[in-house]
């Protein structure tokens, strides 16, 4: 659906490895999901987007992805929740009493705890996969806040035969070029997986 919130007119498409992200995060505010692993999802979007502020009682948000923005307003559907702007450059988010808002994902003095098992793994990964992934013709990388989550992020992903690395120097967990397929189904937006093909070709 074409709105003027999503892009503004004239803005340029994206392609090779741009579209790929633009892509699967779209993919992701749009795939199916039971209640529990809506709320993993969110979760760790807010846990690995590297743009959250804090000021006293409020958090401020800041996606570049301008329908991730909305997505996530929609899912937490709160009356301290506000979108403050949102287009084609991305928007903001914000959010009054996050420790109250925010707990029943998780939300723990300022620090978040996810949960286990195999449906907390499928939200986690959606949500950091959401958050921090790039692309390029290394593979997928996801970008991490610290090594700690990092190796978390990597031990989730593998319950579900997702096989990423830890990477020295900067946290990020990397999964290798021909393992993006599989770890893009196991996500469940496989259709992602040709416009990376594509981008692939594109390289030289």
């Amino acid at each position: 659906m074409k709105t003027a919130k999503y892009a503004p007119p004239r803005r340029p498409r994206q392609h090779g490895f741009a579209s790929v992200i633009s892509a699967a995060r779209l993919h992701l505010c749009a795939v199916p999901e039971k209640p529990e692993v809506r709320a993993r999802h969110v979760a760790a979007l807010l846990a690995f987007t590297p743009t959250v502020a804090r000021f006293g009682s409020r958090m401020r948000i800041r996606f570049e992805h301008g329908p991730t923005a909305l997505w996530l307003t929609q899912a937490l559907a709160h009356k301290d929740v506000e979108l403050i702007d949102v287009g084609g450059d991305g928007g903001t988010v914000a959010v009054s009493n996050p420790q109250i808002v925010l707990g029943r994902y998780g939300f723990r003095e300022g620090r978040w705890v996810f949960g286990q098992g195999i449906i907390a793994a499928v939200g986690i990964s959606r949500g950091a996969v959401h958050a921090a992934a790039t692309f390029n013709r290394h593979g997928m990388k996801v970008a991490c806040p610290s090594a700690a989550m990092m190796l978390t992020l990597t031990a989730v992903m593998a319950r579900l035969g997702i096989n990423a690395k830890p990477t020295d120097g900067q946290p990020r967990a990397a999964i290798s070029p021909g393992d993006v397929a599989v770890a893009l189904d196991r996500l469940g937006i496989a259709e992602v997986a040709a416009q990376y093909r594509r981008a692939m070709g594109g390289q030289s």
